[in-house]
């Protein structure tokens, strides 16, 4: 029991670390090609990175804790 709470905390910890504001947070606003070599299996062909294009964002504050 305590264990799964642990990971329910840890989850809406991420969760909330992720979300929040009106514009894109977390990892969407890394793109689809980011999302894509996440959410492959991991036994796949590797992803060529010669086509990932990753957003840039120059009038965003960078992350700082």
């Amino acid at each position: 029991m305590l264990k799964n709470i642990s990971i329910l905390v840890l989850v809406s910890g991420v969760l909330v670390a992720c979300g929040g504001g009106g514009a894109v947070n977390g990892p969407a606003a890394l793109g689809a090609d980011f999302a894509r070599a996440f959410a492959q299996d991991r036994n796949d062909e590797p992803i060529s990175l010669a086509n990932v294009t990753l957003p840039m964002f120059p009038t965003r504050e960078p992350f700082n804790p």
